[in-house]
């Protein structure tokens, strides 16, 4: 590799480490971190590479059905492969073009808060100040409309987890379109900020992570969770959402779905369920009642101490639980940035067909 080319991790979400190079190869691993697993995420940017085919290598197959994810400019994203891949990998090649000084490759279509910034702005909205994060960032959220009740909106417990901002972001967007009457809602977008930026794993973090936070018998460890516990106890929540990405690639990981925690709450959630399978357009990631994972299966442990349970059993929530929206494809379908907000669209109509509107 000749010593113009620089790979780096510099940037927001920046997350990998070279251990080799011999030629055009070139051997990395992400970075683990903090995180007490084994971890997928990575993300990393390629300058002066004009002109040149690279070979990437990693360690593990940490590369999804259609390769890398590809950007310019780290908002719009798209996949290196345009055929779905029988499985992952864990090497890719890239031509760079004579104009492509610069070229970020990562695990999966990253979010960034300047996205969301951009959002905001552009549908009118301001973000305010939720609190500091124990890196002392200043962590953003959003609130819009009014009413004595709240729908209380999350992403990013897990800072790897990207694709549930986009998910969140066409909840908000049906949402100020078509409000709720008598409805206040609040949207944090970023819970583990300071792992949002710097490109940490985020899940199992140790001593525990964000959503493993809501122990009602304890004072909160991260200062965001600290701040929606605190919104809780002010607000009349009834409706909680947290939107997370599952496991890397296989099995459930592949679909759309809601990991069920509370066996009281089972009607409601089984209504909701059939509302938001109807209210799907083909336009977004397909979602099946049938795909949702019952309490105790396997890793859905009924009674962690997580957001949509901590939302239910000590908010008093009617509906709180998480919706998983996969990495690279839902049921056949690629998974893209327009399909992952439409997905938040839907969600956000079923929730209105729902409360009877």
């Amino acid at each position: 590799m000749s010593a113009e080319i620089t790979i780096h991790s510099s940037f927001t979400g920046g997350n990998i480490e070279i251990t080799g190079t011999s030629g055009d190869d070139i051997f990395l691993r992400n970075q683990i971190r903090d995180t007490m697993e084994d971890w997928f995420y990575w993300a990393f940017c390629v300058e002066g590479a004009q002109g040149r085919t690279l070979t990437f290598h990693f360690d593990k197959k940490w590369i999804g059905y259609y390769g890398p994810a590809v950007s310019h400019d780290l908002n719009r994203w798209h996949w290196l492969g345009s055929a779905d891949s029988s499985s992952a990998s864990d090497s890719f090649s890239y031509t760079f073009a004579p104009e492509e000084s610069r070229v970020y490759f990562a695990h999966d279509m990253l979010y960034h808060p300047a996205r969301f910034e951009a959002f905001c702005k552009e549908m009118g909205l301001r973000t305010e100040i939720l609190c500091l994060s124990r890196g002392k960032r200043p962590v953003p959220f959003l609130s819009f409309g009014e009413g004595a009740e709240t729908i209380l909106l999350t992403a990013r417990h897990h800072a790897c987890e990207a694709t549930g901002n986009y998910v969140l972001e066409g909840v908000v967007e049906e949402l100020l379109e078509r409000r709720l009457p008598g409805f206040r809602v609040v949207a944090v977008p970023f819970v583990d900020y300071d792992g949002v930026v710097c490109g940490d794993q985020g899940k199992s973090r140790a001593p525990w992570d964000h959503n493993r936070d809501y122990d009602s018998s304890k004072e909160a460890l991260y200062p965001t969770v600290g701040a929606i516990r605190a919104i809780s106890r002010r607000e009349k929540i009834r409706y909680a959402f947290d939107f997370h990405s599952p496991w890397h690639v296989g099995g459930e990981n592949d679909r759309v779905f809601i990991p069920l925690k509370h066996s009281a709450s089972q009607e409601q959630d089984a209504r909701f369920s059939e509302i938001f399978e109807k209210s799907m357009t083909p336009e977004a990631l397909p979602y099946h009642a049938a795909d949702n994972i019952p309490p105790g299966w396997k890793w859905n442990l009924a009674e962690t101490a997580c957001f949509g349970n901590y939302m239910y059993h000590t908010a008093g929530a009617e509906l709180a639980f998480t919706l998983e929206t996969p990495y690279f494809r839902a049921a056949g379908k690629a998974f893209g940035q327009g399909e992952a907000v439409e997905t938040g669209r839907c969600f956000a109509r079923a929730l209105r067909r729902y409360h009877g509107l």
